[in-house]
């Protein structure tokens, strides 16, 4: 992502198009990154779901919303406050066109129900939808939920004094490593590209093998793991129906599709991408199959690398709120410093673990003083 990001700028072009930027990116280059578009005086254009890139970058907001493009002036904190104030203006005129027309129904007055529906120009029967009347604010809501996981005995998960590096990779180690997860426990995972921040969740995941230490798992301990990979992990060409029922083949109900598919519609797909093949789907979509597969397995711990890339800003938050409902463990590796400060809120239960220079060490403080400490 630095090269791609270095090559594109690198050509000082007139029109910069960047589509989600800040994915794969440590603090320290978001940073960068950030500051240098500020002072960019070409035109830019950007997709990204990261909050605060958006409001330190941007100055304008076009937004897609019900198959039209509605521009806004401002960053992105001053357009949420406009697409406020529009959707409860657009509410209140539907509501009162509403209040009329039921009106004029129960009147029996025909006439006075052809001038709200469609100011006069033509007869209308009583029953069809209104044509030039306000119509009802389209909001895009979706909802995360992962079920609370059977009570363990802990501890749940620990590397002792673990040692790893790759075959063949003197420039790569992690060296003493001894942490612990237990239910309730919320860690965040922190340091530059190339840390090491993926290996250690592998390695808490079973992935990788220590090369000395040891590695202690409760046995009924069940991990629900997103990967910033996860394309990899899924079949292309099959639907996520399938997909998911060849995972878990034992769902209850009349019927096992219909089971799986209420469940891929609780994490935001629309019914109508359940029986494509995944090949077809988005970024975004594949990730909702992702985690309605990580739901399903009813893990106590959640291991999540980069969960925020392929997600818009309303499923960021739907995240955020799954996991502070969610009574297991939730070891999170992200760029995105709204869903890590949501996570790591409460100081009493939460972590930072702040990998570099070869160990990972627990940082001294909340995630707001790391972030400050690399600022300054």
């Amino acid at each position: 992502m630095r090269i791609s990001i270095a090559r594109a700028l690198f050509v000082q072009p007139t029109l910069l198009l960047l589509d989600e930027p800040t994915n794969h990116l440590d603090h320290e280059a978001v940073n960068f990154l950030k500051d240098y578009l500020s002072g960019w005086e070409k035109t830019l254009v950007v997709v990204s779901h990261d909050r605060d890139f958006l409001n330190t970058v941007c100055n304008e907001i076009i937004h897609l919303h019900d198959m039209k493009l509605h521009f806004y002036r401002g960053n992105y904190d001053l357009f949420e406050s406009e697409y406020e104030q529009r959707r409860k203006e657009t509410n209140k005129k539907f509501e009162i066109c509403d209040k009329q027309i039921k009106a004029a129904k129960r009147s029996g007055s025909r006439v006075l129900l052809e001038k709200i529906k469609n100011k006069g120009k033509s007869k209308v029967d009583e029953d069809e939808p209104p044509r030039n009347t306000p119509q009802k604010w389209k909001d895009y809501t979706v909802e995360f939920h992962f079920p609370k996981p059977t009570e363990l005995t802990p501890p749940l998960l620990q590397l002792i004094e673990v040692t790893f590096n790759y075959p063949n990779r003197e420039d790569f180690k992690l060296t003493n490593v001894d942490v612990g997860i237990d239910m309730g426990t919320r860690v965040a995972i922190v340091g530059p590209n190339g840390a090491g921040k993926s290996t250690l969740l592998n390695l808490l995941a079973g992935d990788l093998v220590p090369t000395k230490g040891e590695v202690r798992r409760s046995q009924k301990l069940r991990i629900g793991r997103y990967s910033q990979h996860f394309v990899d992990l899924l079949t292309m060409d099959e639907t996520p129906v399938q997909y998911l029922l060849r995972l878990y083949p034992g769902q209850e109900g009349p019927s096992k599709q219909e089971a799986v598919r209420a469940k891929l519609g609780k994490f935001g797909l629309p019914s109508h991408n359940h029986l494509v093949p995944i090949t077809k789907l988005s970024g975004g979509q594949k990730s909702r199959v992702v985690f309605t597969s990580i739901s399903m397995c009813k893990p106590h711990i959640l291991l999540l690398d980069e969960p925020t890339n392929h997600l818009d800003m309303q499923s960021i938050d739907a995240l955020a709120d799954a996991l502070d409902e969610f009574t297991g463990g939730v070891v999170l590796v992200s760029h995105d410093d709204r869903l890590i400060s949501r996570v790591c809120e409460n100081e009493e239960i939460s972590e930072i673990w702040l990998v570099e220079n070869g160990t990972v060490k627990t940082f001294p403080g909340s995630y707001e003083d790391y972030k400050a400490e690399l600022d300054d």
